[in-house]
């Protein structure tokens, strides 16, 4: 674990010391500057920024976060005026991406990522080089650092060809499963909300979980009990990512505005003014109008209180206008059946389809075909086999047909849910 500085600008800074906490940075102490506006060139004050050296001396640290986003000449005078390795907000999430990303597909997004993020440091590195100040941590000066800007160049070229045919493979195996029939249903939400608790209730089967910001940077997918439903945890939105953060992940993003249905998780235990600008902050990277499927709003955690609930359902029905909004709890279960309910009869089918067939070894296959097929709501075993299921209405004659001309059917018989005008 490394320590740190953290320097503020009298912002909040509960968020940044999570973030210290998730990337193994230990904080030892913080100092504050209260200033409406970053100062150009070293972030902080000059004073305060002489102050700091002298502090520095005193408590040596291995690096200083900043609270906030470093512009790149005010990265580079601090890191080589303060002779310490400089970390501003997103090299912070970067570090916590760098750590936790396993996949082929999220190591790559996270290193484009990074990359992008280099960048314009390189540029202000080269900048200065020829100028004839020489960073400290290049000590091979001006041309070591012309030939890395180059191989970063380079790299991001490859990366970004890797990463589009990795899109190419996710868009095939997304279409192979609209094709056989499978929903989708993506877990969005703040990083640190619930998403992976809420999945693992919903799906009954273990995954990654970890009270830390940004557990989750590989996509996971689980099929939603027997129905057709494909349950997939995304990696957790944050406040103001730049746009070249969203553009690496791209690939990932693709499955929340593709899905069928988006279940934004929402953490209902936070104050309101809190709640309020992460719900926000999610709506400026899904954007109005770019997703594919509807949007239901899940307020997590109302087991620790419910307070706020009322109001952070108005908070998010003003921002998202969703389909619906309820409250749940992946801790203790509450809410979790009318959330699966409601996923359920969005997905379900219009035409019920009742069937009863001889209870031989032909009707188990035929039984097991259509789970894989279609939305089976109950099945009754005796000397018959009844099943009761739902299917789209231009499968009906087809389905039925096949049926009717299995040797063990005895009825076949079909009914089509009331629409309701109001």
């Amino acid at each position: 674990m490394r320590t740190g500085a953290l320097i503020s600008l009298g912002r909040a800074t509960a968020e940044m010391e999570e973030l210290c906490r998730s990337a193994d940075i230990e904080l030892l102490y913080e100092v504050v500057q209260r200033r409406p506006l970053p100062d150009r060139a070293y972030f902080i004050g000059r004073g305060r920024y002489g102050a700091l050296k002298e502090v520095l001396r005193e408590r040596p640290v291995d690096v200083l976060v900043i609270n906030g986003d470093l512009r790149p000449s005010q990265h580079f005078n601090l890191e080589s005026g303060l002779n310490v390795e400089c970390l501003d907000r997103i090299a912070v999430v970067l570090d916590i991406f760098t750590s936790r990303a396993e996949g082929r597909e999220a190591k790559l997004q996270v290193e484009l990522a990074r990359l992008r993020y280099q960048v314009p440091l390189m540029r202000e590195w080269v900048h200065s080089a020829k100028a004839g100040e020489h960073p400290g941590f290049l000590g091979g000066g001006e041309y070591a650092v012309d030939v890395y800007y180059n191989l970063i160049r380079r790299r991001i070229a490859r990366i970004e060809a890797g990463l589009q045919e990795l899109a190419r493979d996710g868009d095939m195996r997304r279409g192979v499963r609209r094709y056989k029939g499978f929903q989708a249903v993506c877990l969005a939400g703040y990083t640190n909300a619930g998403k992976s608790s809420l999945m693992e209730r919903m799906t009954g089967e273990e995954v990654l979980i970890a009270d830390r910001m940004f557990s989750t940077l590989d996509t996971t997918t689980r099929r939603m009990g027997p129905s057709k439903v494909l349950l997939t945890d995304t990696i957790g939105f944050f406040r103001d990512l730049p746009p070249f953060l969203v553009e690496s992940f791209r690939n990932t993003l693709q499955d929340v505005f593709t899905a069928d249905l988006v279940v934004l998780v929402v953490d209902s235990s936070e104050p309101i003014p809190i709640i309020k600008d992460k719900v926000m902050a999610v709506r400026d990277v899904l954007g109005r109008g770019l997703m594919a499927g509807e949007l239901i709003v899940a307020l997590n955690k109302i087991d620790q209180g419910r307070d706020n609930l009322a109001e952070a359902m108005m908070v998010v029905r003003d921002a998202l206008e969703p389909m619906c909004t309820l409250g749940v709890s992946a801790l203790t279960g509450e809410g979790i059946d009318a959330l699966i309910a409601i996923i359920d009869s969005y997905f379900r089918p219009p035409i019920t389809v009742n069937v009863a067939m001889r209870n031989d070894a032909g009707a188990a296959s035929e039984v097991s075909w259509l789970y894989d097929s279609f939305f089976v709501e109950s099945v009754e075993y005796g000397d018959d086999v009844k099943v009761a299921f739902r299917c789209a209405s231009d499968e009906v004659d087809r389905v039925t047909e096949r049926l009717r001309s299995l040797p063990g059917t005895k009825w076949v018989s079909t009914a089509t849910d009331a629409v309701d005008d109001n």
